[in-house]
């Protein structure tokens, strides 16, 4: 029993040493840490130099959103809004809130009482109320 649990411990022993030479070994060798390592300091730079970009607001070659940028929600352009006094139900409907039978609704409520002098006019439509014209206010145009 005395011999087995020397060769035991003698194992254990055996495998650490050889494990901390290994270590040592790669740590050495030009190609193994020193080669992470430079990789690795690349790598936090790069994070680095994004995390700050991203505080200031900028666009970094090295952000994921690089060739695609993020349309601000500020300023729409002209080809994005919705034109009341011509759209059809089909392009209302692309408002939020705006289903089949509100569309139908400004496109009647424009046939009947003529071209919406104000995008503001909109809430005059059936259905439509302040709150619906405020979530769509910046997609709209005459």
């Amino acid at each position: 029993m005395n011999h087995t649990l020397k060769n035991k411990y003698f194992t254990q022993l055996l495998v650490l040493v050889l494990s901390l030479m290994a270590d040592l070994t790669y740590a050495q060798s030009p190609s193994g840490y020193a080669e992470w390592k430079a990789m690795q300091q690349a790598q936090d730079q790069q994070l680095k130099t994004a995390k700050n970009a991203k505080k200031q607001n900028v666009q970094t070659p090295n952000s994921a959103n690089y060739y695609l940028s993020r349309p601000t929600t500020d300023s729409k352009s002209s080809q994005d809004r919705v034109r009341l006094n011509s759209a059809t139900v089909e392009q209302l409907q692309v408002l939020s809130g705006i289903g089949q039978k509100k569309a139908e609704a400004i496109v009647a409520y424009r046939q009947k009482n003529g071209l919406f002098k104000s995008i503001e006019d909109i809430q005059l439509v059936k259905g439509v109320g302040p709150a619906l014209f405020a979530k769509n206010k910046a997609r709209l145009a005459l």
